[in-house]
C-alpha cells in the first residue's frame, strides 16, 4: 500500500516531469538549431536535411537565369571530413559534370540532374577540380552574423523584405555575405535565388 510520503513524492515527481517537458518543448527549435550548425560546421551531416525535398529539387530543376541556391554537404574523394556549403544549384551541377566527365548535351544535363537529386543526404565527395566550381564563399563568423541579422524578422516579414528587387523595399544588406544571408533564408525555410542581373538575394512570394 502507498504512504501518503510516497504519493506526495510521486505528485512532486510529477509536477517536476510537467515542467522539465515544457521546458523541453521550449528548447527544441533551440536543439534543432545547434544540430543544424554542428551538422553546418562538423564530421557529418545531419540525417534530416534542413532544406526540404521540394525545395531542392525545384531549385536543381531551375534553369532560368536567376539560379536558385542550394544546401548540400561536401567533402573530398578521400572520405574525410564534410563541411555544408549553401551554392546556386547551377555550380553544383557544374561541379557534377566535371567531377563525372558528362557533356551539355541534353541527355548529359538531365544525368547531371538525376546524380545532383538522388545522391544520398546530398552529401557530395569531389575531386579537387570539381572542389574549385563550389568553394565556400562566407566563414562560420559570417554565417552567424546573418543569423543574428535575420533572427528579429519573422518568416512572412522575410518574404516581404526579399521579395523586391528595389532597395526601398528590401532590407540592407550590403555588410552581410549575399551567400550566408541566402543560406540563412533556407535555414528559415524559404528557397532563395540569384537575380540574373544585380546578383540580389530574392524569394518568390
Amino acid at each position: 500500500m502507498l504512504k501518503i510520503h510516497d504519493i506526495l513524492l510521486h505528485e512532486d515527481s510529477l509536477r517536476i516531469g510537467a515542467c522539465l517537458k515544457e521546458m523541453l518543448m521550449r528548447l527544441i527549435p533551440v536543439l534543432l538549431l545547434a544540430g543544424v550548425v554542428q551538422s553546418a560546421w562538423g564530421d557529418a551531416p545531419s540525417t534530416t536535411s534542413v532544406q526540404s525535398s521540394e525545395s531542392y529539387e525545384a531549385a536543381i530543376r531551375n534553369i532560368s537565369s536567376s539560379p536558385s541556391y542550394v544546401l548540400i554537404f561536401v567533402g573530398d574523394e578521400v572520405g574525410g571530413q564534410t563541411h555544408s556549403i549553401c551554392t546556386t544549384a547551377n555550380f553544383l551541377l557544374g561541379a557534377i559534370h566535371r567531377e563525372y566527365g558528362i557533356g551539355y548535351e541534353r541527355t548529359d544535363l538531365s544525368k547531371a540532374v538525376d546524380i545532383a537529386i538522388k545522391t544520398p543526404d546530398r552529401t557530395f565527395r569531389f575531386h579537387q577540380p570539381a572542389l574549385n566550381n563550389i568553394r565556400l564563399k562566407y566563414s562560420l563568423n559570417d554565417l552567424e552574423k546573418a543569423r543574428a541579422f535575420l533572427a528579429a524578422f519573422s518568416t512572412s516579414e522575410l518574404t516581404e523584405k526579399f521579395s523586391s528587387l528595389y532597395g526601398e523595399k528590401r532590407l540592407p544588406t550590403n555588410e552581410y555575405s549575399r551567400d550566408a544571408i541566402a543560406c540563412v533564408l533556407i535555414e528559415r525555410g524559404l528557397s532563395p535565388k540569384m537575380a540574373d542581373i544585380s546578383g540580389q538575394v530574392y524569394v518568390d512570394r
